[in-house]
This record gives structure tokens, C-alpha cells and sequence, in this order.
């Protein structure tokens, strides 16, 4: 399923010329969005699934690097984490609001404020992020707190105490029915995992998926509901390991044996809405192809990080 065919490596010339034309008013504005390294900066850009409407929301200053980008579920609205040097360690959240037909409105800039931002995820209806980050000035304090029209809650969902090294953490995603996230933590000893947190009681996990090692998912998405209703067919995730195989697996119960769906050289893999697809990066030996499946959604440039709505 992950082998590239010299078909899936072309664009029609249809999806040429949707590219090439003008961006369209979509409710929410287009649904995709990527980001693109230019050279010195890294632009970001909202596309439809079929490369119409695209147009550049955002562009990063010179040396600054983008970790993630996560669009509100109805859009409208996206969250970047960027690195900015200097300092380069601490992410900052960066929201940007737009019409739907992409023009950008406002940006609001969120201080790291004394910590390191690991992974952001919108909640599936209420527009709150949720945080994952390393606090205090030696990172000994990892949270998830929730962060709502711009300001943190004064009380994190959940804060573990790092004080001796041995532990540490990753992206974090809402379950689809928002009762409850999946964080990345990794103990020494014990290995990475993936956790699923309930918000009725959060310090009482379940661990869903192992790494086998001490190493962190690259990145992991989680399936979305329809009607906020959390059953089988949305207990599900997309996990990406170190070695490059983009691995589906449910988290249902203690989580299900994985299973690969691309391999080698895969990455970063998002649910389209109605989970049916999924958007993914390629690696080649020049940078990375994006690919909807098994077809090429933008063969040129240096893609990055990247997210499809809800």
C-alpha cells in the first residue's frame, strides 16, 4: 500500500489547473494546511483536497521552524507551534484567524511564558487547545493544560513531576468525543508509550500503544467522531514510528497490535474528516513528497508539517 507507482507521481492536468486557480470561498476556508520551506522562512498554506483554493496564510521569520500546525475542527482558525530564535527552545503558539475564503484577519501571539511547547490539539467542538508542554526553568514539571481564547487555565489537567530526568513527553490528542486525550510519555525504565487520559480521572491512564524502546511516536492522530460519539470506528489512531512505517492501531480497551499501511519512509499522518483517508509525507532524497493515500498531492518542495480539519 506504501510502494510509489510512476502514476501516483504526476499530477493530472486537471489537478494542475485547480492548483493554479483562484482561491474560492469555502465555508471554513480550504480544509488542508501545510507548510512549505522557502529557503530562509517556512510559508504556510490553506489548499482544498483537490489543490484549488490555495493561498498563504503565514510566513516564519528568518531561521524560526514550525513543529506542528492544528486547524480548528469548522476552521476558520489554525494554531502553529513555532520555534523562534532566539530562544530556540521554547515553542510559541501563534493563532491565526481567517475568512473563508483564507485571508488572514488576526494573529495572536501566546508566550511560552517559562516553557517548551510540545504539541497543541484543538477540542472537537468548544475551539479550547489543549497543551502538552515542559514548564519551570530546568523542564522538571510536564503538563497538559488547556489553553482558551488565548489564556492557560489556572490549573493544568494534569502535571507530572520530572524533578529526576527520567521522563519524558510528547504530542497530545483529544479523543474524538472530547471526554478524555492520548499523551506520549516515555519513563526510564518502562519505554514510550502512547496513554489514554480520562478527564473524569486523569491520573489513572491506560496505556494503548508501546514504542519498544525509550523513543517517543514521531507523531500520532487520532480518528474523528461523527456526532461526537465515541465507537469503534473512531477509536483509532495513526502513529508514526522512528523507523518510518505510518502504523494504524485502536485504543479501545489496552489498544490493538499495530498495523503498517506505509512503509518506508512515511510520516506525520493526519485523518481526512470522514477518516476514509489520510494525509502523509513521503521522504525522497531531496525533502518530502505530501500524498493523499497513494496519490501525489504536491510533488515539489520542501514539506513540512501540516493538518486536515475537521
Amino acid at each position: 500500500m506504501g510502494k510509489m507507482t510512476k502514476a501516483s507521481m504526476l499530477f493530472s492536468a486537471a489537478a494542475l489547473f485547480a492548483a493554479a486557480s483562484p482561491a474560492a470561498a469555502v465555508p471554513g476556508g480550504p480544509p488542508i494546511a501545510y507548510a512549505v520551506n522557502s529557503g530562509k522562512t517556512i510559508d504556510v498554506y490553506l489548499s482544498n483536497a483537490d489543490g484549488s483554493g490555495k493561498v498563504k496564510v503565514y510566513s516564519t521569520t528568518s531561521k524560526n521552524n514550525l513543529w506542528q500546525i492544528d486547524v480548528r475542527p469548522g476552521g476558520n482558525q489554525l494554531a502553529l507551534v513555532e520555534n523562534v530564535s532566539p530562544p530556540s527552545i521554547d515553542g510559541t503558539i501563534k493563532i491565526i484567524n481567517y475568512s473563508d475564503a483564507g485571508v488572514v484577519d488576526t494573529t495572536t501571539v501566546v508566550s511560552p511564558a517559562g516553557c517548551h511547547v510540545l504539541g497543541v490539539d484543538y477540542h472537537p467542538t468548544d475551539g479550547s487547545l489543549l497543551v502538552s508542554r515542559y514548564c519551570n526553568p530546568t523542564y522538571s514539571i510536564i503538563e497538559v493544560r488547556r489553553l482558551v481564547n488565548g489564556t492557560y487555565d489556572s490549573t493544568p489537567i494534569i502535571t507530572l513531576n520530572n524533578s529526576d530526568g527520567n521522563t519524558a513527553a510528547g504530542y497530545v490528542r483529544w479523543m474524538g468525543d472530547g471526554s478524555g486525550f492520548l499523551w506520549a510519555i516515555a519513563t526510564n525504565p518502562g519505554g514510550g508509550t502512547i496513554e489514554r487520559h480520562s478527564l473524569s480521572n486523569p491520573y489513572a491512564p491506560v496505556t494503548v500503544y508501546l514504542t519498544g524502546d525509550f523513543a517517543l511516536p514521531t507523531w500520532f492522530d487520532v480518528a474523528r467522531c461523527a456526532g461526537a460519539i465515541l465507537d469503534s470506528s473512531c477509536s483509532k489512531m495513526l502513529v508514526t514510528t522512528r523507523s518510518g512505517d505510518l502504523q494504524t492501531a485502536s485504543f479501545e480497551g489496552t489498544g490493538s497490535t499495530p498495523v503498517v499501511i506505509h512503509s518506508p519512509n512515511a510520516t506525520d499522518g493526519h485523518y481526512s474528516p470522514d477518516n476514509s483517508q489520510v494525509l502523509w509525507r513521503y521522504q525522497t532524497h531531496s525533502g518530502y513528497r505530501l500524498m493523499i493515500d497513494d496519490s501525489v498531492f504536491l510533488s515539489k518542495g520542501g514539506t513540512g508539517v501540516k493538518d486536515w480539519r475537521q
